[in-house]
């Protein structure tokens, strides 16, 4: 074989290595699966509504990244046999949607703690970022209320979490979490 040759073959390889995901298409399509079961056996009897499936991606370098959007309350629906609900019924359903908030961000916390532990090819260094996107019609009274729940954190402070297991006020400190 030519030295060229050679240099390109060693080259090549080199590439392929750096650009192989850490985190294979496998792993992360499993950890979508689990989030949407978290999402859809919230409540059976006044469940949320996933709208679409979870979706995950790795980002070389940054980490693991998911996205869901969900109606907290499923059962707010509009039809020709209802097309809009009363002054009085919306009020209900914005203070059941900012009570169901909170579920909402504790079942997260649960999910980075879970993708933490589950992602074993993702560096330690590298991050977990969760975003879930809040449905609402366009007559609800949304104001004060999110349109997103960002959450993120390195995975080894999730671990460090895990292996001390983590009281909520850690588990808080330890993940960024914002709203918009």
């Amino acid at each position: 074989m030519t030295r060229a040759a050679l240099l390109v073959v060693l080259l090549a390889t080199t590439f392929g290595a750096a650009q192989a995901p850490r985190v294979n298409r496998v792993a992360l399509a499993a950890m979508e699966r689990t989030f949407d079961r978290r999402i859809q056996r919230f409540d059976l009897n006044d469940p949320m509504d996933l709208l679409g499936s979870t979706r995950g991606v790795y980002l070389a370098g940054y980490g693991a990244v998911f996205t869901a959007e969900v109606n907290l309350v499923a059962s707010a629906v509009v039809t020709p046999f209802r097309p809009a609900p009363s002054k009085e019924e919306a009020e209900k359903l914005r203070q059941k949607k900012a009570a169901r908030l909170a579920q909402l961000e504790k079942n997260m916390r649960e999910m980075m703690l879970n993708l933490a532990a589950s992602l074993e090819g993702l560096p330690p260094e590298e991050h977990i970022a969760l975003g879930v996107s809040v449905f609402y019609f366009s007559w609800e009274n949304c104001e004060g209320l999110p349109a997103q729940i960002l959450m993120q954190a390195r995975r080894q402070t999730l671990l460090d979490c895990l292996a001390r297991r983590a009281s909520d006020r850690t588990l808080e400190a330890a993940i960024r979490v914002g709203e918009v």
